[in-house]
């Protein structure tokens, strides 16, 4: 915003001064208010036609156009501060509803649930055409991917948890010892 500075008026600070020359009247001092007052009028033109228009246009065209340019650079960087901070909170809010959310998994019924062996109900659990289990769910698990060895024992399976609405997955192997016990349960 350009800076305007008020140019001095006719009425201040320079009054007329007294024109009251009776005392003068037959000498050359008769002439002295009106040439102060000429003095006055002809000091108050030269400031506000040229100090003031040069200070004017020194401030608005230099001190003004440097401080909308900075002021310009100070806003787009807070912007882009703002920005960056509103981005970031965004993203925060999101990993954060993982763990505060509604149903989120990290509540202790969810950390109960996906640690021990609840409750499997019938329709949780799918055969395959030899009427082996194939898949089991139970809660926020998965048991799917049950493969079996020719002998009938289990050769592996694959688990999925999901806690938070974030899925992890694992696949396990199983070897046995000659006498068909289980040797190993190995993650693959």
């Amino acid at each position: 915003m350009p800076l305007t500075i008020t140019p001095i008026p006719n009425a201040a600070p320079f009054t007329a001064f007294s024109d009251n020359v009776g005392i003068f009247s037959n000498s050359k001092a008769r002439e002295i208010p009106a040439r102060l007052n000429a003095i006055a009028q002809g000091l108050k033109d030269h400031i506000n036609t040229l100090w003031l228009a040069t200070a004017t246009g020194f401030i608005n065209g230099t001190v003004i156009t440097g401080l909308n340019a900075a002021l310009a650079k100070i806003e787009t960087f807070s912007n882009g501060i703002e920005t960056r901070i509103n981005n970031q909170m965004a993203e925060f809010q999101v990993n954060l509803a993982n763990y505060l959310g509604t149903n989120a998994g990290y509540s202790v019924n969810a950390a109960n649930a996906a640690l021990f062996t609840g409750g499997i109900v019938a329709g949780d659990v799918v055969y395959d055409v030899a009427g082996r289990a194939s898949s089991i769910r139970q809660g926020p698990r998965l048991i799917n991917g049950i493969t079996y060895n020719d002998d009938g024992t289990m050769a592996g399976y694959a688990e999925k948890l999901t806690l938070g609405g974030i899925t992890y997955t694992r696949a396990y192997s199983f070897t046995y010892m000659p006498d068909g016990q289980i040797a190993a349960i190995t993650e693959v």
